[in-house]
């Protein structure tokens, strides 16, 4: 019998780790500034591990996850200006998302390539129209969270959900579930004749992928507690969900988090030396990444320590020896 796939102590430690240190660091006393940054890290990894289920499993580039995440903080913060519980307007986000993505999927997952990426970007900016004339989202003046909370509590969810993203990409990664979709990654017509049910893995994968969105975006939601239809569905936040695990390791658990921690690291350094040139040179980091490193940062320089480590010339063998 085949062992199933499993995930090992090394690959759920280190981001749990990692979220214990972030969310103890007011403890230790980090500065506000520190903290933001942490926030924003653990925002863009997560959306960075949303993108990363769908696209970096199935191979479909999809420009809608920063559409889901706004559609979540919409839904968060028109339930709890409603007066509904923390936990329901929280609850809302991933739900509507779900069902936004069960919208788009059903039509557009047909597609492949080209046309389902731009069929992606259509959607984001059809959700940006809607949200512009329905009068209950505040239309183009935005809406605003009506009782604000303390600023602790949306930093601490958003470091939970990253953690909660990451092992979830990582068992996703190691199920057979994953395995089918890589299989739809390599060749989705040879996966479909041997019977795989290619439609229905990728619009699970795909509303799986848009709850883990549309949770990040309900948390941002209640960290920005203001939402201008401009910004939040701007296409800059898909840009930032596919750009962290392209440069940090597209499939992978760790990319996104290598990815996210060099999106804000240069971000701010181009705040202090080159305001205005973040898009820019992020997407030229982004195109030396497609070109020379293609499967991203993180398993480049993994590959390159293992060929490292391998001895060049190796003892010969006591069955060579012998046979000689």
């Amino acid at each position: 019998m085949r062992e199933e796939p499993r995930l090992t102590i090394s690959a759920v430690l280190p981001p749990i780790v990692l979220a214990a240190l972030a969310l103890a660091a007011p403890r230790f006393g980090a500065s506000a500034y520190v903290q933001i940054l942490i926030y924003y890290f653990a925002y863009y990894l997560t959306l960075g591990q949303a993108w990363n289920l769908m696209s970096g499993l199935t191979g479909y580039v999809s420009f809608a996850h920063g559409a889901l995440a706004g559609i979540g903080a919409y839904a968060a913060v028109m339930a709890l200006n409603a007066e509904w519980s923390l936990a329901l307007g929280l609850l809302m986000g991933p739900a509507v998302a779900v069902v936004a993505s069960l919208l788009i999927g059903a039509t557009s997952l047909r597609l492949r390539g080209v046309p389902f990426t731009f069929a992606t970007l259509f959607f984001q900016e059809l959700a940006l129209l809607a949200v512009r004339k329905i009068p209950q989202t505040g239309g183009p003046g935005g809406l605003a969270l009506q009782d604000i909370l303390p600023i602790w509590l949306p930093q601490a969810l958003m470091i939970v959900l990253a953690c909660a993203a990451t092992l979830l990409m990582a068992g996703v990664r190691q199920s057979r579930l994953g395995i089918r979709l890589l299989a739809i990654k390599g060749d989705e017509t040879a996966a479909l004749s041997l019977g795989l049910p290619t439609g229905r893995l990728k619009l699970a994968i795909f509303c799986l992928s848009a709850a883990v969105a549309g949770a990040a975006g309900a948390i941002h939601g209640l960290f920005t507690a203001s939402l201008y239809p401009d910004v939040v569905f701007n296409v800059d936040v898909s840009l930032t969900s596919l750009a962290a695990p392209l440069i940090g390791g597209v499939a992978t658990a760790a990319g996104p988090a290598l990815g996210a921690l060099l999106y804000v690291g240069v971000g701010e350094l181009l705040e202090i030396f080159a305001p205005g040139l973040h898009t820019a040179v992020i997407g030229l980091l982004l195109l030396l990444v497609i070109l020379f490193m293609p499967s991203g940062i993180g398993p480049f320089v993994a590959a390159r320590l293992r060929t490292s480590a391998r001895p060049t010339n190796a003892p010969e063998s006591a069955a060579h020896k012998a046979a000689e």
